[in-house]
C-alpha cells in the first residue's frame, strides 16, 4: 500500500483472514480469477450543502485472469444475471481476522510486521539508481524524504505530496518474489484473497516546497494499493525508448481508496485502474480530514473491496470478529443512501 501527504499517520493495521492465503505471493493487491466488486462509503455535499453520507457499490460482472508474471490480461464478459448480486455483497466468512501487522506512531513510534520503503534508491546507502531508470526501491528515512540503510519506523508525518510512501510487509523477498530490479530494496506484499487494511489520519492543507516543487501535484494526500510488482520493478516513469516497465500498463492492478486528485480539493475519490480491463469509479467521494483524524478500512473479501468510514472508538485490536467485519462491508440495495454503480458491464 502507499501514502502520499501531505498526511499525519496515527494507526495503520493489516488483518488477513486465517486459511485463506494459500503459499507466499507477490501481490498486494491480487484481483486475479474473480468478478470484481467495490463498495465505497463515500461522503458527498447536496445543493443544500448539508453533509450526506452515501454508500455506494461499484460493480464488474466480467471474469479476469492474470498473474503477478504475466503482462497480459484475458477478459471475459459473463451474463449479469448468473453474477453476483448486490444482496450478496454483506456476505463475509466465519472465522475471525487476525492482525498481521500494526503500526502506531505514539512516542516511541512503533511498526511490527510493516517495512517503510520509497523510491529514493541509493547505492551508498539501500537500493539504487541508474541513468535509465532512475531511483528503486529503498529503506525510507523517519520522515520518508531520504533513504536509509536499514528498515526504519515511520515518524507518523508525511509533510507535503512530494512525499510518498510504499509500505510492505516484513518480509525480504529472497527469489520468491516474481522479477525485481536488480539492487533494489524488494519485499513482499499482502497475498490472499480476504484481507482489510485499516488507517487512522490527518490530511490538513500544506503546499510542496518552495522552489522544489518541480511540476509534482501538491496539497493532495492520498492512499493507494499496487500490485506488488509494479514498484518492485518501476512504479513511475519508463524506459530510456518510452517503453513501460512494470505490469501496470498491462492491467496488474491499482485501487486507489482516498485520493485527492488536485490541488487542495476536499473531495477523495475511490477508483480501480486495470488498464484494458475492467476499471472504473463514480461521483461519490470522502470528506477530507481536516483539523482531525479519522478511521478508514478497506476491505477484500469474497472477491469484493469495500471502503468505509469508521466510528472514532473503532478499535484496531489483535483480531477482529466476522460480524465486525459484515458490518464494514454491509450494503443495502433499499436504502436511500446507497448507490449502485456498474463498471465493465
Amino acid at each position: 500500500m502507499h501514502l502520499r501527504g501531505p498526511m499525519n499517520l496515527t494507526q495503520l493495521a493489516v488483518y488477513t483472514l486465517p486459511g485463506t492465503v494459500s503459499g507466499k505471493r507477490s501481490s498486494s493487491t491480487d484481483f486475479s480469477s474473480s468478478t470484481t466488486l467495490f463498495s465505497a462509503s463515500a461522503t458527498t455535499t447536496r445543493e443544500n450543502s448539508t453533509p450526506t453520507t452515501f454508500q455506494s457499490v461499484f460493480s464488474t460482472y466480467a471474469t479476469s485472469t492474470d498473474s503477478d508474471s504475466q503482462s497480459s490480461v484475458a477478459t471475459t464478459s459473463t451474463d449479469p444475471s448468473s453474477s453476483l448480486q448486490p444482496s450478496t455483497v454483506v456476505k463475509a466468512d466465519a472465522g475471525s481476522w487476525s492482525r498481521v501487522a500494526y503500526y502506531q506512531s505514539a512516542a516511541s513510534a512503533q511498526a511490527t510486521g510493516f517495512a517503510f520503503l520509497n523510491n529514493r534508491g541509493n547505492d551508498a546507502v539501500s537500493g539504487t539508481w541508474d541513468s535509465t531508470f532512475g531511483n528503486s526501491l529503498s529503506y525510507a528515512s523517519s520522515d520518508g524524504t531520504t533513504c536509509a540503510n536499514i528498515s526504519t519506523p515511520f515518524n507518523g508525518n508525511l509533510s507535503t505530496s512530494e512525499v510518498e510512501l510504499a509500505v510492505f510487509t516484513n518480509q525480504v523477498c529472497n527469489g520468491d518474489c516474481d522479477y525485481t530490479r536488480p539492487k533494489s530494496v524488494a519485499h513482499h506484499g499482502w497475498s490472499g484473497e480476504a484481507k482489510a487494511f485499516f488507517i487512522e489520519f490527518q490530511a490538513d492543507h500544506y503546499n510542496n516546497t518552495p522552489g522544489s516543487n518541480q511540476g509534482l501535484i501538491q496539497d493532495a494526500p492520498a492512499w493507494w494499493f499496487l500490485n506488488a510488482n509494479i514498484p518492485r520493478i518501476l512504479q513511475y516513469g519508463d524506459d530510456r525508448n518510452g517503453n513501460p516497465c512494470s505490469c501496470w500498463a498491462y492491467g496488474c492492478g491499482e485501487f486507489d481508496a482516498f485520493e485527492i486528485l488536485e490541488m487542495g480539493e476536499m473531495r477523495a475519490k475511490s477508483t480501480l485502474h486495470r488498464q484494458g480491463n475492467i476499471e472504473g469509479g463514480d461521483s461519490n467521494y470522502f470528506l477530507r480530514p481536516v483539523g482531525k483524524t479519522i478511521k478508514v478500512a478497506v476491505v477484500w473479501n469474497d472477491y469484493d473491496i469495500t471502503v468505509a468510514i469508521l466510528d472514532d472508538s473503532f478499535s484496531f485490536s489483535e483480531t477482529l470478529t466476522a460480524s465486525q467485519i459484515a458490518d464494514i462491508v454491509s450494503y443495502s440495495e433499499q436504502s436511500n443512501t446507497d448507490s449502485l454503480f456498474a463498471i465493465g458491464t
